[in-house]
């Protein structure tokens, strides 16, 4: 494995926090984090929550919100597993999949992703910037081939 395939995950991380300008942040990570799926929340008050049920698959298996709608998307591992639960693009999962199978051990939430352990649920504050189809995933390296998905739709805002 060469030096900069190891060192991606580190330059990875390292962008979250340089990228983000001083007047945004709130002490060291910034309120909002965008993403290509939308915008992570921080602090994100008091928004609707969505629920999506995973055991074998996804109850529902489709979820919709419209352009710009902010929510908890609350996820329930009815599972006897633990899974890394990713909501993402194509190039986030692919980029996540790298990440994970260069570090098959590692178990952290970055912005778009939750750790669920077997019975627990899990909350993704996200605000849905782009109209567009966007999944939830897991993103555990053993799981990533054959993991049921959540599809997630996002609605253009229509004009007045």
């Amino acid at each position: 494995m060469s030096g900069l395939t190891r060192a991606l995950p580190l330059l990875l991380f390292v962008n979250l926090f340089f990228l983000v300008q001083p007047s945004e942040a709130h002490g060291i990570l910034p309120d909002e984090i965008p993403m290509a799926a939308g915008t992570a929340l921080r602090d994100h008050g008091n928004l609707p929550s969505r629920t999506a049920v995973f055991s074998d698959h996804w109850t529902p298996n489709a979820l919709t919100v419209d352009q710009g709608q902010a929510l908890i998307l609350a996820l329930d591992n009815a599972s006897p597993e633990w899974h890394l639960f990713a909501l993402v693009d194509d190039v986030a999962l692919r980029d996540q999949n790298l990440i994970h199978q260069l570090m098959p051990d590692l178990r952290k939430d970055y912005p778009n992703t939750r750790l669920s352990e077997p019975g627990t649920t899990v909350q993704i504050p996200w605000r849905f910037d782009m109209a567009d189809q966007y999944t939830v995933h897991c993103v555990r390296v053993d799981h990533q081939q054959h993991s049921p998905v959540l599809t997630i739709t996002v609605h253009p805002i229509s004009p007045h």
